[in-house]
């Protein structure tokens, strides 16, 4: 963990160091910072991980670092004289406040504490970042199982799906329409594609074969052989959604 040391008196910086030291902490990488110009310079260069802050910086004040690297946000540990800056210092979501002269043990607790948060949050930000580029791939093909026949089809060439009670009929681009003796929920959830829309009770439609889409009358979609979709009201918002995320 990279840990950045700012207060203006060097024996304050230099006692931080010798607690840090002696901390029984692995992996402490510490640099020091006298002012507000130098620690914004540090942080640009260091990139740390915490900051141990004390507040009053000769004309300046721990805030003005704070505000000038905002939005972005480094965990924070105030260490100041001052009591009356507590309630401002937790305001700016402080990790901790340590009030001068602090106990070596207060300063250890503190970090350990930093240390667990920062690693958590580490960790959900690897995790968001993998559930934004992990996307299951989408089947290519599926099998539909009539009374004689098994039928391999793929799904890119399927155009719409019809709702007929307990069976749905499948309608593809150049072949014959099939009949499976299952219901449109079932086949919906097997061809789970951003590219299928249920656009209405009986329908489920493979937008990539749509090329217009009527808002007259309620709406309608309509197919290049001239079919045409109807979309439901409450479908409606979906079906423009997708158009205009294309």
């Amino acid at each position: 963990m990279k840990i950045l040391i700012i207060d203006d008196e060097k024996i304050a910086r230099e006692n931080c160091r010798m607690v840090l030291s002696h901390s029984g902490i692995n992996d402490l990488v510490v640099r020091e910072a006298d002012s507000v110009a130098s620690a914004l310079q540090e942080i640009e260069n260091f990139n740390p991980d915490l900051l141990l802050l004390d507040i009053q910086l000769h004309d300046k004040t721990g805030f003005d670092i704070l505000q000038a690297i905002a939005p972005r946000y480094i965990p924070t540990i105030f260490i100041t004289a001052y009591n009356d800056f507590a309630l401002k210092a937790f305001q700016v979501s402080a990790l901790d406040y340590l009030l001068k002269p602090f106990d070596p043990s207060e300063l250890t607790a503190a970090i350990l504490k930093a240390q667990k948060r920062i690693q958590n949050d580490k960790i959900l930000e690897q995790l968001d970042v993998f559930r934004q580029q992990f996307k299951p791939e989408e089947p290519k093909q599926m099998v539909l199982n009539t009374a004689d026949v098994l039928h391999i089809v793929a799904i890119d060439d399927i155009t719409y799906c019809l709702a007929d009670g307990a069976y749905t009929h499948f309608f593809f681009v150049d072949r014959k329409e099939i009949l499976v003796s299952k219901t449109l929920a079932h086949f919906e959830s097997i061809i789970n594609s951003t590219h299928f829309i249920r656009t209405h009770q009986s329908y489920l439609v493979n937008m990539r074969h749509v090329t217009q889409f009527d808002k007259r009358n309620g709406g309608f979609l309509i197919l290049p052989n001239g079919i045409e979709i109807p979309v439901s009201t409450r479908k409606k918002e979906e079906v423009l959604a997708h158009f205009k995320g294309s």
